[in-house]
């Protein structure tokens, strides 16, 4: 029976400032359409749990192409074996953009680092590996690969580089629908002649692949056997009796599966009871104690079960295609078989076309949805709707996994009450007393100023995004948000302004109380906008510098940021600056704006003399 509330959404709009429009949103409503307009979000996120929605995902996702010279040698013993590896996927972050809900990872124990190193079958392919990805293959811990020896080119070569890459999406898309990483704890036999076989996977791996997903996942972003047990006598109980949590508490968050068989499955359980204290789901059949989570790969033969499993409340991945054979012969059968089941996670080899197959044979869902409602249990009551649709591309110049990790960069925020924090309050509590000081507008003006006016007078020259549209679009898609953004969403750092009766140079909006202190936002993208105007007017590089520390200082003289979350911006836009110069598109504007630059410089007004010389009193002022 679905429980009786109503709430009130609000929204903000327009203009940069927020007000909040309410909306009676009824969530006892018999569908999503009929809880009123702009209500189907909140009555999805209420009424509908983790198993009553369906997505797509990849299977080995992080696998790419086959060398060629690798693949004509695995050709030449056997083609539809070659065949069976031909596939390839994009990166991480570009799948979960596409709406892709399910990963899939194959992980290979190396404690000691360095097993991988000299795959044979590159070897009899005259290739090597690039020292990049000698120096990841070296490093003791989990390896991502598909098979060692031949197939071992994958996006990101350990795991915990690849658990990174989805922590740090998922910290910057908070209300991602859950995503599920489904694991397959490698044990193979060497697969190519003097090749490299797999280390058994035994207890002791097991507990260490817990260690390392919890040392990148903290429990409040995981959905764990145990969350979902909760005082129930069995996982299976549980999920008999609908535990799994709502689809508004589960947004934001991962869950793991173990993809294998008995022997690893009783290995991974052990002696306990449960699940308990284990970050992974497990494959099992329905009558386990510890059911929760079952693979059932054919939707055509298991169709029956699937749906029976579905209804019963279990969570299910199927596959739409395998060995490349669907996508070769376009044939959609399967695929049609898949969706259709009710099964949770649908994995696929082909999230987009492949050119090469000359078809357009690729799996989502339909609309183009990144999760719709689940066929079989929920497909009437969300009236058609899409749960989530796929992230917009935001135009800047980085992929997800050339973004530096900014929790990995940055050092954390002070500790309470430590020498740090103390320093910050005090500091904080100083600069109240610049209020209506020269430096105080400044640092007013600062809050809203774009760059060609805040780096006026370094520049010494007036600039317009007319003047100069070149510059304007390289600081327009250059950005700091995916170095920044995840490290305000895992320290949540209060602002130092709040709980205190004290002024700031700027309005105390929900908006700024809800965007975390550290890191700084405004300090890391003005350190950028320096870095990058002083490369293009290199003889003004001092005084742009100077600049942009101080517009990182404007935030703390504001009290809208402590001196901490200031010097981790600082580092922050230098973090992404150096990142953007790995990208040919960047380099492209970046020179195009040097050529822009020289020549507009010429002919482009100064800023006027009186308000430079408000400007050096105001930053020459103490503080």
């Amino acid at each position: 029976m679905w429980k009786s509330a109503t709430v009130v959404a609000a929204s903000v709009a327009l203009s940069g400032s927020a007000y909040a429009a309410e909306v009676q949103c009824n969530l006892s409503a018999a569908d999503a359409r009929t809880a009123g307009a702009g209500c189907a979000r909140a009555w999805m996120d209420h009424n509908l749990k983790l198993n009553d929605v369906v997505t797509v995902g990849t299977h080995n996702s992080y696998k790419t192409e086959l060398q060629p010279a690798v693949l004509a040698l695995l050709r030449a013993a056997s083609p539809a074996g070659a065949d069976r590896l031909d596939y390839r996927h994009r990166p991480l972050s570009e799948q979960l953009d596409a709406g892709a809900r399910q990963l899939g990872i194959d992980v290979y124990a190396d404690p000691q680092g360095g097993r991988f190193l000299a795959p044979a079958g590159l070897r009899a392919a005259g290739l090597a590996l690039d020292p990049a990805r000698r120096a990841a293959l070296a490093e003791p811990g989990f390896k991502v690969m598909h098979v060692p020896d031949i197939d071992v080119l994958s996006a990101c070569v350990t795991l915990r580089v690849c658990l990174g890459i989805v922590r740090r999406w998922s910290l910057a898309h908070p209300d991602h629908a859950p995503i599920l990483l489904m694991f397959n704890a490698k044990s193979d036999a060497a697969a190519f002649p003097g090749g490299t076989g797999a280390l058994p996977f035994d207890a002791a791996a097991f507990d260490a692949l817990d260690r390392e997903v919890r040392a990148v996942f903290p429990p409040q972003a995981l959905i764990t056997p145990e969350d979902v047990q909760g005082r129930y006598p069995t996982l299976r109980d549980a999920v008999l009796h609908d535990a799994w949590p709502t689809l508004g508490a589960s947004r934001g968050k991962v869950l793991f599966a173990l993809d294998e068989g008995p022997e690893k499955v009783a290995l991974y359980r052990g002696a306990r009871r449960a699940l308990e204290g284990r970050v992974f789901f497990v494959n099992t059949d329905e009558h386990s104690p510890v059911a929760a989570y079952l693979t059932l790969n054919d939707p055509v033969a298991d169709g029956r079960r699937i749906r029976a499993a579905v209804t019963a409340g279990f969570i299910v991945r199927t596959r739409a295609d395998a060995d490349t054979v669907e996508a070769r012969r376009n044939d959609g059968q399967r695929r049609g078989a898949a969706l259709a089941s009710g099964a949770h996670f649908v994995s696929t080899d082909y999230l987009w076309p492949e050119p090469r197959f000359h078809n357009d044979y690729q799996v989502r869902l339909p609309q183009g949805a990144a999760v719709r409602c689940n066929p079989v249990r929920t497909a009437v009551r969300c009236a058609g709707l899409a749960v989530e649709m796929p992230v917009a591309d935001d135009g800047g110049y980085l992929a997800a996994e050339a973004v530096p990790d900014g929790l990995r960069i940055l050092p954390p925020p002070p500790a309470k009450d430590s020498p740090r924090a103390i320093a910050d309050r005090q500091l904080f509590a100083a600069t109240r007393r610049m209020e209506g000081s020269p430096r105080w507008k400044l640092a007013t003006d600062d809050v809203k100023s774009d760059a060609f006016t805040h780096f006026a007078c370094a520049l010494g020259v007036w600039l317009t995004p007319q003047t100069a549209p070149a510059v304007a679009r390289l600081l327009d898609r250059a950005g700091v948000a995916g170095v920044v953004d995840p490290g305000k969403r895992f320290y949540h750092v209060l602002r130092p302004y709040i709980g205190l009766d004290a002024p700031i140079c700027e309005p105390k909006t929900e908006h700024l109380a809800g965007n975390g202190d550290y890191p700084s936002g405004h300090a890391a993208n003005g350190w950028m906008e320096a870095l990058i105007l002083a490369e293009l007017a290199p003889d003004r590089a001092t005084e742009i510098l100077a600049r942009g520390r101080a517009y990182g200082e404007s935030r703390l003289i504001c009290g809208s940021h402590s001196l901490s979350a200031v010097q981790a911006g600082w580092l922050a836009g230098a973090a992404a600056t150096a990142a953007l110069h790995g990208s040919a598109a960047f380099r492209d504007d970046l020179e195009a704006a040097r050529r822009e630059m020289a020549v507009v410089r010429v002919g482009a007004p100064t800023p006027g003399i009186e308000m430079c010389r408000a400007e050096a009193a105001a930053l020459a002022q103490a503080y």
